[in-house]
């Protein structure tokens, strides 16, 4: 069913709900200049904070049944977003895990969308950012805490936490331009990993 953009709200809860429904089919919708659709950045996102799981781990993270967390990986899989390398404890499973260009997709998905968002709030005081910011923080931890999310849920909060700083950083080809300048470490790998270790 296709939703009415000019439908009119008859009370602040249902003008709250339409503009959630509004909103939320257009972010998982792929966008001009998106490389990646909306579940395949959650993917990644999910790998990006956890580090490399089992397929049964990364499902539960996801809250997904397993056959759909397969899909998702074959998928990533064969655009060499991930890979597959074997579980250190125990030789008849494997682990998930990004290459190298799927961090880079990702981080570049990331900064898509948050320029989008900030777009959308072009003209906002920062006033006014501040406290969409506040309130829609407080509205999130409300909703969370009724709908009884999973203790594995937790991971995205802390994730979050520990990638978005990244994201306001050069993007990769900028960064090697600028680290080889400096005489630094031209591809960043000496500290790749080293702000996610709060998350594992």
């Amino acid at each position: 069913m296709q939703v009415n953009d000019a439908y009119a709200p008859q009370t602040p809860i249902e003008g709250v709900m339409h503009a959630f429904t509004r909103i939320g089919r257009r972010l998982k919708a792929k966008q001009p200049g998106d490389t990646i659709d909306h579940s395949a950045h959650v993917v990644l996102f999910a790998l990006r904070c956890n580090g490399a799981l089992r397929l049964s781990d990364l499902a539960a993270r996801l809250e997904l049944d397993a056959s759909t967390a397969s899909r998702h990986v074959r998928s990533l899989e064969q655009l060499g977003l991930v890979r597959r390398s074997p579980d250190p404890d125990d030789g008849r499973a494997f682990r998930v895990e990004l290459t190298e260009q799927g961090v880079e997709q990702w981080e570049a998905s990331a900064r898509h969308r948050m320029e989008l968002l900030s777009a959308a709030m072009e003209g906002w005081s920062e006033e006014d950012v501040q406290t969409f910011e506040r309130l829609m923080t407080r509205f999130a931890d409300g909703v969370t805490a009724l709908t009884e999310a999973p203790t594995s849920a937790a991971w995205a909060d802390k994730g979050w936490a520990a990638v978005a700083p990244r994201l306001h950083r050069p993007a990769p080809a900028e960064r090697r331009t600028e680290d080889s300048a400096a005489g630094g470490d031209p591809d960043g790998s000496a500290n790749h990993d080293n702000n996610l270790e709060s998350t594992r």
